[in-house]
């Protein structure tokens, strides 16, 4: 996938977390122009902001949810997969000055990154979080993963978040990334891996118009088809988690988050998400015995 495909997919994601009050979320949908490039693909697909505005509260839960179960793990090393343009590491390393979190993705959306804390950092007085750091480096490549936490320490546990990240994978990426996850977890000498990204077929092949609608935005940015490496069940998940060495544990990111804020917001159903519940998991990915 081509930078620009990249960076467009990271502007839609900045686009829908600024209706909610995840930290800095509406400095950074300003910063890239991510209102342009939103409308840019509503003219291009013919819809109307309505067609797509509903998927915000997803994406605030998802961030949320995540940011929750890092925090009730107590493990003192993060590193994020294809952080996007999200600034999590950011605002945790503000929060807890003993956390250390490296954000990985491709060198050209890392250095939009690093320009883009560096500006809100000046904007807003912030000083440098000492915990904070971006690198660059591809989920599917193990020596640069291996770079990016060369600084860490190898005593301590070590959590890796993939947010959004897996479903526009193939099997072959999809075992790749799991492949590495494992590598690393085992460097470190345990640890764990958070991810909502795996999927099941039976619930994502019923399609909504909503749905069929946004996904049809998402190929066009990504040039690929969500879903390549959707499961056939739970069954067959927990058999490719067992392929590596895993154990996971399911959980349901609404149980993690006890306040949304996009939804009044965006003038929302108030069951929006609660219909949604059993889809909107979390895994927490640890080796096996």
């Amino acid at each position: 996938m081509s930078f620009e495909k990249i960076s467009l997919t990271a502007k839609l994601t900045a686009y829908m977390r600024q209706f909610s009050d995840i930290p800095f979320a509406k400095e950074v949908a300003q910063a890239v122009r991510a209102e342009a490039a939103f409308d840019e693909l509503l003219r291009t697909h013919q819809l109307v902001r309505d067609d797509l505005l509903w998927y915000a509260p997803i994406f605030e839960v998802r961030y949320k949810s995540i940011a929750q179960r890092l925090r009730a793990s107590g493990i003192a090393q993060v590193l994020e997969l294809a952080s996007g343009l999200s600034l999590r590491g950011l605002a945790m390393t503000e929060a807890d000055p003993a956390l250390t979190y490296v954000e990985t993705d491709l060198e050209a959306l890392t250095a939009e990154k690093r320009a883009l804390v560096d500006d809100l950092r000046r904007r807003q007085g912030l000083p440098a979080p000492p915990g904070l750091r971006l690198a660059a480096a591809n989920a599917l490549e193990l020596p640069a993963l291996e770079a990016a936490v060369a600084g860490l320490r190898r005593d301590q546990p070590l959590a890796i978040v993939s947010e959004g990240l897996l479903q526009y994978l193939s099997p072959q990426e999809l075992d790749a990334v799991a492949q590495n996850v494992r590598a690393l977890l085992e460097a470190f000498g345990g640890g764990l891996w958070l991810t909502p990204d795996f999927s099941l077929k039976d619930q994502v092949a019923p399609v909504t118009e909503r749905q069929r609608k946004f996904r049809a935005v998402v190929a066009a940015a990504t040039d690929r088809q969500m879903y390549d490496s959707a499961f056939e069940n739970d069954a067959a998940l927990r058999a490719f988690l067992a392929r590596f060495g895993f154990e996971a544990t399911q959980i349901f990111q609404l149980d993690e988050v006890p306040a949304l804020v996009s939804p009044d917001v965006l003038g929302l159903p108030t069951d929006t998400l609660l219909r949604l519940r059993p889809r909107l998991k979390l895994w927490l990915v640890s080796p096996g015995g």
